[in-house]
């Protein structure tokens, strides 16, 4: 079990350390109420660094290919990312989300195999599926079409993928749900619920087992004494919990219910699971997603998948606070975040927050044609015409074989009564642009 309590202080200590914290008290409506909505900006403090050169592997829900992507796309080398799965990998692509792991228990149970091969179960965890296909409940719900030993020889090639966990600089933990399925004949926790023709066949051989705050917390210390075992390297580890929400639930209750519960026992668990770890560090993505406000957080036409803005605004706070590059440059932020970040003010409408959030980081958005663009929009759209000029200005300078700025400067010549220089500008254009006469042939006021 763990400790009655997580932290206990004196009170004068706690007091003291109270009057220190600036960000002590909940965000009212005219107190800090920007660091809530519309976009929540939780703060982490990093108990380590992270370099541009260091390489992550990620692991874990959905959530986690969402990291991946974004880290990938700041130019972070992944290596979970990095891997050649043969035929069959090939055929899944990514559809059959074959790399999620939804619990603790999958991700220890892969990790364990990956780095103690003599504990994998081998075909033992393949369970028919009938009409010659196989299912894996490890490997999410990819259907197996293919002959035991070549579904095996696939297996391997995914665990040599996996142990390169213990040669990345950085792992990246995002647990997603405690709602699982248990075989008892094997003694193994399931990634997801065990195909129907295997169920049918032996139906007292699996369980629906929803995880207590002990399971969880067993389970993150397994996997970190597993890691410290094989790894050479020093630990780097943050972690986190998914803010997708549960599809459905198998419990006899309301999902909104059972979802707050899956969340908040795996949030709860890792507050102590990070107590005392060296280069372990919570970061707060669930935090970020659930506070912020639903228009901006989510995507699809839904309330489960985050927006990829949104991981980019995350994942850039994750970087401008770890590396040390980044904090010479703007500690708050990283390009990459400012420009999420004003994307989703722009899409609920808060032009003005845009161009403050702009002209906060000034040093970063004159370097960024895609901020610019944006700044540009939210001025034209405050009347600021003025500044929007002077925002697509900048852009046709950093980026000259850009046709889009150098039309919206001709076509705000019309409100600011420049038409001489907008014959300039079309003239410039069509230099620079003949294959676009369609944009010119649109502008007929000249």
């Amino acid at each position: 079990m763990g400790t009655s309590n997580i932290e206990s202080l004196p009170a004068v200590e706690a007091m003291a350390r109270a009057r220190a914290n600036e960000l002590r008290r909940y965000p009212a409506p005219k107190r800090d109420g920007e660091r809530l909505y519309p976009l929540a900006t939780p703060e982490s403090r990093p108990s380590f660094t992270i370099s541009r050169d260091e390489t992550i592997f990620a692991i874990g829900s959905c959530f986690a290919r969402n990291v991946e992507r974004a880290l990938g796309e700041a130019g972070m080398r992944v290596m979970s990312r990095e891997h050649d799965l043969g035929e069959i990998g090939d055929s899944l692509d990514d559809a059959a989300n074959f790399f999620n792991k939804y619990s603790i228990h999958s991700v220890l149970n892969e990790i364990t195999w990956a780095l103690e091969r003599e504990k994998f179960p081998g075909k033992d965890i393949l369970y028919t599926g009938g009409k010659g296909a196989w299912f894996d409940a490890q490997l999410g719900m990819a259907r197996l079409e293919f002959d035991q030993e070549t579904i095996l020889e696939f297996r391997h090639k995914y665990l040599d993928a996996m142990k390169a966990v213990i040669e990345a600089d950085v792992v990246i933990l995002t647990l997603g749900y405690v709602e699982t399925w248990y075989d008892r004949k094997l003694g193994l926790y399931l990634n997801v619920m065990p195909p129907m023709p295997a169920m049918k066949k032996e139906p007292d051989r699996f369980e629906f087992r929803v995880l207590s705050y002990d399971d969880v917390l067993k389970g993150l210390n397994a996997l970190y004494a597993l890691l410290s075992k094989h790894r050479k390297k020093p630990l780097k580890m943050l972690v986190t919990v998914s803010p997708v929400p549960l599809l459905a639930t198998f419990r006899d209750m309301d999902v909104l219910v059972a979802n707050a519960y899956s969340k908040s026992v795996q949030r709860a668990a890792l507050d102590e699971f990070v107590l005392g770890k060296e280069g372990v560090d919570y970061f707060p993505s669930y935090e970020f997603v659930i506070l912020s406000s639903p228009e901006v957080a989510w995507t699809r036409n839904d309330y489960r998948h985050v927006s990829p803005d949104l991981v980019d605004r995350i994942m850039g706070n994750v970087l401008s606070r770890y590396l040390p590059e980044s904090a010479a440059a703007d500690a708050s932020i990283t390009s990459e975040g400012l420009l999420a970040s004003a994307k989703m003010l722009q899409r609920v409408e808060k032009y003005d927050e845009v161009l403050a959030l702009i002209d906060e980081h000034r040093g970063l958005a004159d370097d960024e044609p895609d901020i610019l663009m944006l700044e540009a929009t939210a001025a034209r759209r405050v009347k600021d015409l003025s500044k929007a000029w002077d925002a697509l200005v900048k852009v046709t300078e950093i980026d000259p074989a850009r046709p889009d700025a150098l039309e919206r400067m001709i076509t705000l010549c019309r409100p600011l009564g420049r038409r001489d220089e907008a014959r300039q500008l079309m003239s410039r254009h069509e230099n620079a642009f003949p294959e676009r006469d369609n944009f010119r042939g649109r502008v007929s006021w000249l």
